[in-house]
């Protein structure tokens, strides 16, 4: 009983630390918007844009290159002990500098193409390129310590991470418009390359902390070596294993990837009377400005999922102990989600105005960050069933789930956005995210009947909670629409007034209802 509750609030307490990581990180990777986008002015819009169209290209090199390693080194390093774990991470090292190495030199030499005769493209792609290079070896460490759920390591590598890379960005954009008086395709440039720094210095810090747990590990090792045989964790068996991760880990990114090179051909096709450049302003609204801001809720529900990860690898052959922790996982996940897309949704215009400014028509954006909030819903909730389904190493219902997703995004896409111009592609991802998500949830549901197990009590609490923030929300976001004016200052003391005002009520709840007792594991 004692072990029992000890891991479920390894459960809590490494989703408390990676949620604090995350979720200051992504506030960080959000906030610096607002002096960027105030150095850029009105060209913020196509900065924006050309930022998004490289981070996504980025992001598929970063999944090639770290090849699900994270996840699948967290799994290994939560199930291997003594000598074989110390063999696994040294063939795990090695394997994440060459897939770097690679990965680096083909996006640098491949940036003219991708860049699909962009050539603003090309340079932000090659400023990205040092970041690939380190990234996976950065994997590596941040999976092993998760697999050991030393979650306060890694909470505090992405803050490190994440404060370097924005302090780089703020002061080269200074620099260079204020004191150089350089193009904005500079400013960008170097916003993309301050990634590459942010990683290098998060790798440092993290390798100063497993510097002592090596030496730990290799005492127990030692101790080990007599009494056990060690399991050999070869290159091939690393690579199989990680394979179905960059499926799993990288599918929300393929949705960007569709939109990237399927919205700009389709919109064109359906609406001629649109200029290229109004076109590309919309792609920017919803692939990377609304995305931006639906990351830092997304962020909440990564970190339930990457500490439920390596507890369900641990106790696989226990199907009461799982049960608990997908139940717990699932409570938790609604708790903390649910109110944030509420809050989002319903605060989209004051939220959007304080990031991003006043530059772009309400009837754009608005409905935009709205369905995206819905999105960032989904979006959470299948990144806590995939990683539940790769603990349990079900990989194969989670790729199927996904393929569907994939064939569905891709079928609904021109449908959508023939029907509803601009917000067409949004909605195929929706549409998409819902069969994945009942796909992935059926089959955990029908294994463990966890509607028969989780606390109705507990979550009717929270989703009424969330329902009265939607409402209250709601209704003071329509009245500030005649008392606060459209100015980022006044989204901002207002965002802070009702946000305050909104979680003390969600709070209060959580209070009454019980629902922090449960979430402490009291």
């Amino acid at each position: 009983m004692r072990l029992k509750k000890l891991s479920q609030n390894q459960l809590t307490n490494g989703t408390a630390w990676l949620a604090f990581g995350n979720i200051t990180s992504r506030v960080l990777g959000a906030l610096y918007v607002i002096p960027w986008t105030m150095m850029l002015g009105a060209l913020s819009l196509q900065a924006n844009t050309l930022m998004g169209k490289g981070y996504n290209l980025y992001q598929f090199f970063l999944m090639l290159s770290t090849a699900g390693l994270p996840s699948a080194v967290a799994k290994f390093t939560a199930r291997l002990e003594g000598n074989s774990k110390h063999q696994f991470l040294k063939n795990a090292t090695r394997l994440s500098w060459v897939a770097g190495f690679i990965c680096c030199i083909a996006l640098w030499s491949l940036a003219p193409i991708l860049s699909a005769s962009d050539v603003k493209l090309i340079p932000v792609l090659r400023s990205l390129s040092l970041a690939v290079l380190v990234f996976p070896f950065l994997s590596v460490l941040r999976g092993r310590l998760q697999g050991d759920l030393r979650m306060a390591e890694i909470a505090k590598s992405d803050v490190i991470e994440q404060v370097v890379r924005v302090a780089y960005m703020l002061g080269s954009a200074y620099v260079i418009l204020q004191l150089q008086h350089g193009s904005w395709v500079t400013v960008v440039v170097h916003s993309t390359f301050a990634a590459s720094i942010g990683a290098w210095v998060a790798t440092l810090y993290l390798l100063f902390c497993t510097n002592s747990l090596s030496k730990k590990q290799l005492l127990n090792a030692d101790s080990l070596k007599e009494n056990s045989e060690p399991e050999i964790i070869d290159f091939k068996h690393i690579i199989v294993q990680s394979l179905p991760f960059v499926v799993i880990g990288g599918f929300l990114v393929a949705y960007q990837w569709i939109d990237q090179f399927s919205f700009h051909v389709l919109m064109s096709k359906f609406n001629p009377m649109l200029s290229s450049n109004k076109i590309e302003t919309i792609f920017g609204l919803f692939n990377f400005n609304s995305n931006k801001l639906i990351i830092i809720v997304v962020s909440l529900s990564v970190s339930i999922a990457s500490t439920i990860l390596p507890l369900i690898s641990k106790s696989r052959y226990n199907h009461e102990v799982l049960r608990k922790y997908i139940s717990q996982a699932y409570v938790l996940f609604c708790a903390i989600t649910l109110p944030a897309c509420a809050a989002l949704y319903s605060l989209s215009k004051p939220v959007y105005i304080l990031f991003y400014g006043n530059y772009a028509a309400e009837s754009l954006y608005i409905p935009m960050v709205q369905i995206s909030a819905v999105i960032a819903l989904f979006m959470g909730l299948t990144s806590v069933l995939a990683m539940i389904l790769q603990g349990l190493s079900k990989t194969g219902i989670a790729l199927r789930a996904i393929g569907w997703g994939m064939a569905v995004k891709i079928l609904c896409q021109p449908i959508m956005i023939y029907l509803t111009s601009s917000l067409g592609a949004l909605l195929s991802t929706f549409i998409s995210l819902v069969i994945v998500t009942i796909i992935m949830g059926s089959y955990i549901n029908h294994r463990f009947e966890l509607l028969d197990f989780l606390n109705t009590k507990v979550l009717n609490a929270v989703y009424v909670s969330a329902f009265m923030l939607l409402i209250l929300f709601t209704g003071l976001s329509l009245l500030s629409n005649h008392f606060v004016p459209d100015t980022r200052v006044s989204s901002g003391l207002f965002l802070a007034l009702v946000g305050s005002l909104g979680g003390l009520l969600v709070l209060v709840i959580y209070q009454k209802c019980h629902v922090l007792d449960v979430l402490k594991n009291r």
